[in-house]
């Protein structure tokens, strides 16, 4: 989110028709200190983007199955001064731990929940990264299953600039090496695992656990060798880009002339 997005204000009406939390639940999750207390303007309580994104990650939280008093925990690792990108971004990390529970809401509901309307261009974008699928209108109404975790930071992805071809290309590059990967890590798992897995009679169910505990650490080794990379790239960039400009000084008026 932009700086001029952390400070817009809502009332208790507007933070629940965006966050699609009743009233009487955010002032629930206030008093058992879920939700930072709001401002206050006279008698009436002001909230802020944190207070929408931390309310957007408690309900991917509980639509996980995570009760309160875990939610809480985890909420109390985030600190207290952190920017509304930053709380979006506990939402995106775990993201690949937990099970994908889309959420289906009307358009109206999904506007509801980004900072502005939402245009038939951001839509394409939000379909191409796999974040928002259009369900059939029985009744006349547009319903979407979205993929809330990411939301928030999606729409700030728009706002700086991505377009829907850039956003196209992005997914297909995205399942070309996830199918590659894949492809790479089903024959290791043929190869190493499975013989290990028969000799120990483990039964389906063990099978499927197994993938299962092991989905969360490949996909941690893929973000830190993904981190590490776009480190690297900075390195290197930062270092061509020093070359050119010691080139540039070394390269004096007499040699320019001889030359």
């Amino acid at each position: 989110m932009t700086d001029g997005e952390d400070q817009v204000t809502y009332g208790l009406a507007e933070l629940s028709e965006r966050s699609g939390v009743a009233a009487r639940t955010i002032r629930f999750y206030t008093t058992e200190g879920l939700l930072a207390a709001p401002d206050k303007a006279g008698r009436d309580a002001v909230y802020h983007a944190q207070h929408l994104v931390t309310l957007e990650l408690i309900r991917e939280l509980q639509g996980h199955g995570f009760g309160l008093a875990s939610i809480k925990e985890h909420l109390n690792r985030i600190p207290a001064d952190s920017s509304p990108t930053t709380i979006a971004m506990h939402s995106t990390m775990l993201a690949p731990w937990l099970a994908d529970r889309p959420e289906t809401i009307t358009r109206a509901e999904l506007d509801a929940r980004t900072a502005r309307p939402l245009t038939d261009e951001d839509i394409a974008v939000l379909h191409s990264l796999g974040l928002l699928k259009r369900l059939d209108d029985d009744d006349g109404t547009q319903r979407y299953e979205v993929a809330t975790a990411l939301l928030s930071l999606a729409v700030e992805l728009i706002d700086i600039g991505i377009t829907p071809d850039a956003a196209k290309e992005l997914a297909y590059t995205i399942d070309e090496a996830g199918t590659r990967l894949t492809a790479e890590l089903g024959d290791l798992y043929t190869r190493l695992v499975r013989p290990v897995l028969a000799d120990k009679h483990y039964s389906d169910d063990d099978v499927e656990r197994f993938v299962a505990l092991f989905k969360p650490v490949s996909i941690a080794a893929v973000a830190r060798s993904y981190e590490q990379a776009l480190s690297d790239l900075r390195v290197r960039e930062s270092e061509a880009a020093q070359g050119r400009r010691d080139a540039r000084n070394n390269t004096t008026p007499d040699s320019t002339q001889g030359a």
